[in-house]
């Protein structure tokens, strides 16, 4: 029995509903391995076509509508995430399914406590185990502690969640706690960690481990300060315009850099990878306009700098170090 609830009878329920004959299924890399099962029980009950997306999913920012276009598909399937574009879909109809785990988190959540700072903890968890965060609300509570949850953020539709690039709720919070408690991976723990100034716990429910990304938070503060400082030495700028971005942000940060005296091209590109970017060596650095944690998370894949569209702002003098982290690192 898989982890994760798939809910395939809502699945042939929305197919037969919409009356789609051809549909593409997009999985989170940790989720592909059920796609030709996924392909085979729909196939079954409702005769449809089915193709299985092979390409990387970001997250439902990052939603395959070219290609669905392309495949003259009559309905996107998107598991692993919840509704994040508000009428994004270029006329493709999208179906969110987030897979919720069925992974246990109190058995995390209590090895966590004597990591926790203080009787007041902000708690927030991803989509996968928002259903189980009222019990971990109790949990606590009953431990003794004082709990608060973020409400809703800019693209997290839903009290408690968190997303890789969506930590406004927690920051919101931040003075009435003295330190956070992230149910989830390491990517969304990191994320809210480079985001808060508080002390920030990872329960990781998948390895049953819990850390304080304290450290981890400092080592990449150190890193960003250093990639900036490289950053400001360059005179020729590539700004990448991912596929799932705004292209005015890209024009702005054109437009500002040229008036302040560099060079600036606008790139296209569906997915950044450091190799793709080997070939434009008049570039001295590369600003990154869509979600922050490309940048963030492993800058040495990148033989060149590459700062997010927040640090372009230090780069050119418009904020300070010190006015960036006030507003934190993660920032979409």
């Amino acid at each position: 029995m898989s982890m994760y609830d798939l809910e395939e009878d809502r699945l042939v329920a929305e197919i037969t509903g919409r009356g789609a004959r051809r549909l593409l299924i997009q999985l989170p890399d940790g989720l592909k391995n059920e796609g030709p099962r996924l392909a085979s029980f729909v196939r079954e009950r409702t005769g449809a076509e089915v193709f299985v997306s092979a390409s990387s999913a970001w997250g439902a920012c990052d939603l395959s509508l070219d290609a669905a276009a392309r495949l003259k598909a009559d309905l996107l399937v998107h598991y692993g995430h919840n509704e994040f574009l508000r009428d994004g879909s270029n006329g493709i109809p999208v179906v969110y399914i987030p897979a919720k785990s069925r992974h246990e988190i109190i058995p995390v959540v209590d090895k966590a406590l004597p990591l926790l700072q203080g009787p007041r903890i902000g708690l927030a968890t991803v989509v996968q185990h928002l259903h189980n965060l009222p019990d971990a609300v109790k949990f606590l509570e009953e431990k003794g502690f004082k709990v608060q949850v973020p409400g809703r953020g800019p693209w997290s539709h839903d009290t408690g969640q968190v997303l890789g690039c969506d930590y406004f709720g927690l920051k919101r919070i931040e003075p009435e706690v003295d330190s956070f408690l992230i149910v989830g991976s390491y990517f969304h723990g990191l994320g809210a960690a480079l985001s808060l100034e508080k002390s920030t716990i990872l329960a990781d429910p998948y390895d049953k481990t819990v850390q304080s990304l304290d450290q981890d938070r400092a080592r990449i503060i150190r890193q960003r300060y250093a990639m900036v400082e490289k950053a400001r030495q360059a005179n020729n700028f590539g700004i990448i315009k991912p596929g799932q971005s705004n292209p005015t942000i890209a024009l702005n940060i054109q437009h500002q850099l040229e008036e302040n005296g560099k060079k600036a091209v606008l790139l296209y590109a569906d997915e950044i990878r450091p190799e793709k970017l080997l070939d434009f060596t008049d570039v001295e650095a590369f600003v990154d306009t869509a979600c922050p944690r490309l940048a963030l998370d492993d800058p040495e894949r990148f033989s060149k700098p590459i700062v997010t569209r927040d640090e372009i702002m230090v780069v050119m003098g418009a904020w300070t170090w010190e006015q960036l982290l006030e507003r934190g690192l993660v920032r979409l």
